[in-house]
């Protein structure tokens, strides 16, 4: 029997033992690797999908958007808005045996500061909390400095970790000493940029998964991914690229799943001193001014983007929220396509000639990113820049654009939460790591004005309050160009034989979220 054939076999095989899941093994492959298994290293989404089935958050994130209970089973605010009580779910272990405790979240929440070289720190998330104290083994009080309405948002993204790592280093997670959550798979072993190999937690609290085993092979390059789950290598892929939608879709043993995206993927161009790294000094900035970054935007045909590229994939973005999330602002017109007058707010900048740089991506990071970043290269040449295209190996991208190494990128944020307010904080809020803002501002976009409508957000109870400042958030950055929206990325996966898998409002490539039919 060939080897094809004993796959094929065995993927029937499981399907007839559909009832009788838990000896079943899987692999999947998966587009992007992670930059560190340590789930406090980087809010990167790679990094947040393993995490994600490794270990809990005291808030779980609802099929609806909503907050739901995790290892917090209740929580209440005072009256001054200041205090939070946390009553924590007992009887939970982690995958070493030991109990879950509140001290294991003061743990966590000391930890996370302390982890050196991230490229994307979770310290922003931490930035309301004064102090956090555990009254008891299942009791967690948290005083913030100021009312924080958006701490329950925040504290959906933070991973809780065993007291017992110590103080183990971001390595220890990659070779598996440090691992130890909660989560419904423990991590077996992790071989950087190849594999993940995860087991089921069969003593996890919530629900268990079908799947004994899962093996995660990481295969950035989408021919290789599409091969194998054509040639039942895998029984999942991810980020289908869409091209191959439609051959993968009359594949008999294979089913595509798509989803909409809350993932805006977007050009940072660099906007904090008089020169850019990527542009000859005597040029200096153009980027410094608003009416270049708004030429730059007319001369992206993000239509033509998204049906000659991702064969109709994607949206054209014109804010980070779109229709259906917290914060989306309707009254924000489409970005248009006039690169006639990108030619005229050039010249009336000063730049009719243009300049030379290089704009740089990620290679294999997002669907067809290399072809869209050549795309954008040429648009942008046709009003007049000389533009040479540059693609970096994803594992290194994130920590040269967070050292500043690009004056012009293609980068993504996706919304994870139901609502705007991270991405606003995160990528266009002024870099201040006392309120937590910027972390992903690697252009360090500043504007006052809209860190005082962001500010607003953060500090209203009321939902009318907090969306329409968040709205009002939107506006600004739209108007000022604050980065330049290309669109939000049509989500794709496909699995083999038997298997189902659910989307996630979060649009992430999770293992718990695969089934047996």
């Amino acid at each position: 029997m060939t080897r094809l054939s004993k796959i094929l076999g065995a993927t029937a095989f499981a399907a007839l033992l559909a009832g009788s899941a838990a000896a079943q093994s899987i692999t999947a492959g998966l587009s992007a690797a992670p930059s560190s298994m340590d789930p406090h290293f980087a809010t990167t989404g790679q990094n947040q999908q393993l995490a994600a089935v490794l270990y809990d958050r005291l808030i779980h994130i609802g099929a609806d958007g909503s907050f739901v209970p995790g290892l917090a089973t209740s929580w209440e605010v005072s009256d001054d808005h200041l205090t939070w009580t946390f009553t924590l779910r007992q009887g939970v272990t982690f995958h070493d045996g030991s109990p879950f405790t509140a001290a294991d979240v003061v743990f966590t929440f000391d930890r996370i500061p302390e982890v050196p070289n991230s490229p994307a720190p979770f310290t922003q998330r931490l930035a309301a909390i004064d102090s956090a104290e555990a009254v008891d083994d299942y009791t967690l009080v948290i005083t913030t400095s100021s009312p924080a309405p958006g701490l329950s948002t925040d504290l959906s993204t933070i991973y809780i970790v065993s007291q017992n790592v110590g103080d183990a280093p971001s390595a220890d997670f990659d070779r598996s000493i440090a691992s130890n959550g909660t989560g419904p798979y423990r991590q077996v072993s992790y071989s950087p940029g190849e594999n993940l190999v995860l087991e089921r937690n069969d003593n996890y609290w919530g629900e268990i998964p079908d799947f004994e085993r899962v093996t995660i092979r990481f295969l950035d390059n989408a021919a290789s991914r599409v091969a194998s789950i054509q040639t039942g290598e895998v029984d999942f892929i991810d980020s289908v690229p869409p091209n191959d939608l439609q051959r993968l879709q009359a594949l008999a043993p294979v089913t595509v799943v798509s989803a909409p995206s809350a993932r805006m993927l977007y050009m940072g161009v660099d906007q904090l001193e008089e020169t850019t790294i990527q542009i000859d000094p005597s040029v200096g900035n153009p980027f410094l001014d608003r009416r270049v970054r708004e030429a730059l935007s007319l001369a992206i045909n993000r239509e033509a983007i998204i049906d000659r590229i991702q064969f109709g994939s994607g949206l054209p973005a014109n804010q980070f929220a779109p229709e259906g999330i917290f914060g989306h602002n309707p009254n924000i017109p489409a970005f248009e396509y006039n690169p006639e007058r990108a030619r005229e707010l050039l010249a009336e900048a000063g730049y009719a000639d243009g300049w030379s740089m290089s704009i740089h991506g990620p290679a294999g990071r997002y669907v067809n990113d290399t072809d869209v970043l050549l795309a954008i290269g040429q648009m942008w040449s046709q009003v007049g820049l000389d533009v040479e295209v540059e693609t970096v190996p994803a594992n290194v991208y994130f920590g040269q654009a967070t050292n500043r190494d690009f004056s012009a990128f293609i980068v993504a944020f996706g919304i994870t939460t139901g609502e705007s307010s991270l991405a606003y904080r995160n990528v266009l809020g002024s870099v201040d790591p006392d309120l937590g803002w910027g972390s992903n501002n690697r252009f360090r976009y500043s504007n006052p004005e809209f860190d005082a409508a962001l500010a607003q957000a953060f500090e209203a109870f009321e939902d009318a309050d907090r969306e329409a400042a968040l709205q009002e958030a939107a506006r600004i950055a739209a108007e000022d160009v604050a980065v330049i929206p290309l669109y939000w990325e049509g989500n794709n996966w496909a699995v083999r034989g038997a298997l189902d898998f659910t989307p996630s409002p979060d649009g992430r490539s999770l293992v718990t979220n695969l089934s047996v039919r």
